[in-house]
């Protein structure tokens, strides 16, 4: 047996037990975890930073921003634990669909996605404040302290306070990381323990409530046992059992920067990545880099740039560019088989490689390593060895990839889920929640959406699917669409569907609008003084004209209902003049040998069907080809429309989708949708989705500005036309413009999503579901095979969305 053999036995066989090794021992307040050793802390979770999408020099950035941040909060005192844990995800948003198209294709789509090895990224960092980091000096204190309770009590809150001053600080500067502190919650009536939780997932590979007792914390954790063999520790559970090796650091790299190791957030394996970084006091630091350097010039070392690069060195420390710590790196590799682990280990070590380091597997430093993943281990922690805070800021620059909120989202649960680019699940929800309020009651979220995309890039497809998801939400939705591109859909999830034809009677009447609303009146005279109007220049009537407008409408409206219609108007005005005649052009001739206006066919009919209807069917689409590029019909015709839209936000869950939304919202009477209605749709529980097939002229339009600013949330997709000045003008970065100018979206079908400071680059593949995106995206030969399914079964999706699946898949 060889000697290494003969020691691992022999400190397996003292080895005490688990909760024995762990050093937590209370919480004294709800955030704050004191150890046996009393050493406290806090636990910190962080979303990170989304590096992908961003710039080499905003990465930069933040490499300086937390290297100053070291510095701020520099104390013998203080350590840092940062933890990256890599973890299978199977988890898909819940929610009750209505039965029909929806619930089918969320469990279509949810079943294509649970064959995906979806992994997440979860950052987490614990200060630690020691009040003695020196054995002896805690040493002297307990003794001193041993029958004085008052003592231990007023160190104990110096402590807190001093701990507490430093997370502010931290919380302040990672704002836009997403920090948000651990803590003690409520479960049925137990109070439970978030920072326990989360170091029982660093002892027991799983997640589980740790309720909080009597005993010790160290004692409420262990759910399985560590056996340690020659470098791979099996940790059995209850139920399952998972196999763990440890790897170091043999030799530091020459150099560190802010993404030398985002490889392994990609790795196709799960992980739990620790580092420590504990500072020391500035002369002791000096004191170790000078002694070092006379080593290697006593030696008369070759190594002269290493010589000035510690003069470099001091140099920074001096002018406090730098701080200098302590720094432990441990990358805990798991597999469910030993094999797997190897391999696993083999690729992990490749990615450590490639970053300049030389990585080790752990043999007889596998059990302190595991205990260093502890907060507060400081005696475990293997390979100690002094690097720099600018070092330690490359070695955990808190990147990930964006996520989203499975839950807690000011609608509740997630909308939906989408796999990223780097094979992982982001929960996607309109409203872009905020993380330091747990149950989302005092932020009224922003939901507003900019979709921007080329035909043939999945825009289309991708709206129609979020609009499905909405369904699980009871939400009114009300659509202005163009080509009928959604025709399909709102008609399978039982909406209707308004197809307005030039020509062809709407059967709209707004005089028939219910009078004794006080924003009735109001807005039918806001109506006719358009459509009387030169171009719609209400400021070009003269005062005259105005006032006998306005006293005409009050005439009709005081008419019975059957006889209330915008051609009543004409009676009360002088047939000779203008007004008479350009208001003409929307009625039906009332006199004999007159012929009947050209628009006509928009107001001016007998009855309204619209009106009372609208809100009954919870999906309402409005076809607009026929007036979107008319500059006469098309403002009075959204003047309408928008009118009634407005009569659904109420405080109901309501989204509104407007295609092309830079001609319908240009029109100057939008200007106060543009400015106010916005606004006001939010705080009624509403959003907004904006899309254009045409980025170029949506981006150039004089309301592009405004817009842009009010919606949070961009999607963009593949163009291969993106114009950088206007791309930049949406806040994206080059990286982003990058990637939409050169993605193919035949072969990708990705798009960027980007959500408050947040970017991330998603996929929306439907490979394999033919059926469902004929239904999500019409093409004319669909929408005329509905027709004809429609006229032949009915209106009722049940009875013609069978036949409509049968004939797709004969086609």
């Amino acid at each position: 047996m060889s000697f290494a053999e003969t020691l691992r036995k022999k400190v397996i066989k003292h080895e005490p037990p688990v909760a024995e090794r762990l050093p937590f021992e209370v919480h004294v307040d709800r955030h704050t975890v004191m150890t046996k050793n009393r050493d406290y802390m806090q636990v910190i979770r962080l979303t990170g930073a989304s590096f992908e999408s961003a710039d080499d020099e905003q990465v930069n950035i933040w490499h300086k921003r937390l290297n100053a941040l070291l510095k701020n909060i520099s104390s013998h005192n203080v350590g840092v634990w940062q933890h990256i844990i890599r973890r299978r995800e199977h988890r898909f948003p819940p929610g009750e669909f209505p039965e029909g198209f929806a619930k089918d294709l969320n469990d279509k789509y949810s079943s294509r996605l649970s064959g995906e090895k979806l992994r997440v990224n979860e950052l987490y960092l614990t200060i630690v404040y020691r009040p003695f980091p020196s054995a002896i000096g805690s040493a002297m204190f307990n003794l001193m302290s041993k029958a004085d309770k008052s003592s231990r009590q007023a160190e104990r809150e110096q402590a807190v306070e001093k701990l507490d001053k430093v997370v502010r600080q931290v919380m302040r500067t990672l704002r836009r990381y997403d920090a948000e502190k651990l803590g003690i919650y409520k479960h049925q009536g137990v109070y439970c323990s978030e920072p326990m939780e989360f170091m029982g997932f660093l002892l027991n590979g799983r997640w589980q409530r740790v309720a909080i007792g009597q005993a010790p914390l160290r004692k409420l954790l262990p759910a399985s046992r560590p056996f340690w063999g020659n470098e791979t520790v099996e940790v059995r559970g209850a139920t399952s059992t998972y196999f763990g090796a440890m790897l170091g650091i043999g030799t530091y790299p020459a150099e560190t920067g802010p993404v030398f190791l985002n490889e392994l957030l990609n790795a196709p394996y799960d992980f739990v990545l620790t580092q420590s970084f504990s500072f020391i006091k500035q002369e002791s630091a000096r004191r170790t880099m000078r002694i070092a350097q006379s080593r290697m010039e006593a030696a008369e070392d070759d190594a002269t740039s290493q010589i000035d690069e510690i003069d470099d060195a001091l140099d920074d420390l001096a002018s406090r560019r730098i701080v200098m710590g302590e720094h432990h790196f441990n990358l805990f590799v798991k597999s469910d088989t030993v094999e797997g682990l190897n391999d696993n280990v083999a690729d992990a070590i490749d990615i450590l490689g490639d970053t300049g380091m030389t990585p080790v597997r752990e043999d007889l430093a596998i059990v302190s390593a595991f205990w260093a993943q502890f907060p507060g281990q400081f005696k475990d922690r293997p390979r100690v060895s002094g690097i720099n805070s600018k070092n330690f800021s490359g070695f955990a620059p808190l990147h990930n990839f964006p996520s989203g909120r499975l839950t807690n989202n000011h609608w509740g649960d997630a909308l939906t889920m989408y796999m990223t680019t780097a094979g992982t699940p982001y929960y996607f929800s309109f409203h872009s929640s905020d993380p330091q309020d747990k149950n989302d009651v005092k932020i009224k979220d922003v939901g507003h959406t900019m979709v921007l995309g080329p035909t043939g890039s999945g825009k289309t497809a991708w709206v129609a699917f979020n609009l499905a998801m909405l369904t699980k939400f009871g939400a009114t939705c009300v659509l202005f669409t163009k080509d009928r591109d959604t025709e399909i859909i709102i008609r399978a999830l039982g909406g209707r569907y308004y197809p307005v034809q030039s020509g062809v009677p709407t059967n709209w009447n707004p005089f028939q609008l219910d009078k004794d609303n006080p924003i009735t009146m109001p807005f039918l005279k806001r109506l006719t003084l358009y459509l009387a109007a030169p171009q719609g220049n209400v400021d070009a009537l003269d005062v005259t004209d105005v006032e006998r407008i306005e006293a005409a409408v009050n005439s009709v409206l005081r008419k019975d209902l059957e006889h209330r219609r915008l051609g009543r108007v004409l009676d009360f005005l002088d047939v000779d003049s203008i007004i008479y005649k350009r208001l003409q052009r929307w009625c039906y001739a009332r006199r004999a040998g007159q012929p009947d206006g050209e628009n006509a066919w928009v107001f001016d009919n007998k009855t309204d069907t619209l009106a009372g209807s609208l809100g009954d069917a919870l999906i309402t689409g409005f076809d607009v080809t026929a007036f979107l590029n008319s500059d006469e019909l098309r403002a009075p015709i959204n003047m309408y429309l928008f009118h009634l839209v407005q009569s659904l936000v109420d405080g109901r869950r309501f989204a509104l989708f407007i295609a092309e939304f830079w001609k319908a919202l240009g029109d100057a009477p939008f200007q106060d949708f543009v400015e106010d209605q916005l606004k006001t749709i939010r705080k009624n529980n509403g959003f907004v989705v904006l899309d254009s097939q045409s980025p170029k002229d949506a981006l150039k339009s004089p309301i592009a500005h405004t817009l842009i600013e009010q919606t949070p949330n961009k999607i963009l997709f593949p163009n291969d036309k993106a114009d950088y000045e206007q791309y930049k003008t949406l806040g994206v970065s080059d990286r982003v413009f990058q990637l939409v100018k050169e993605t193919d979206p035949e072969s990708s079908r990705i798009f960027v999503l980007q959500q408050g400071h947040s970017s991330v680059v998603c996929k929306f593949d439907m490979e394999g579901m033919k059926f469902e995106l004929d239904v999500l995206s019409s093409k004319k030969h669909t929408v005329a095979m509905v027709d004809a399914l429609r006229a032949e079964y009915g209106d009722e999706p049940e009875n013609w969305l069978p036949h409509f699946k049968a004939a797709e898949r004969k086609s």
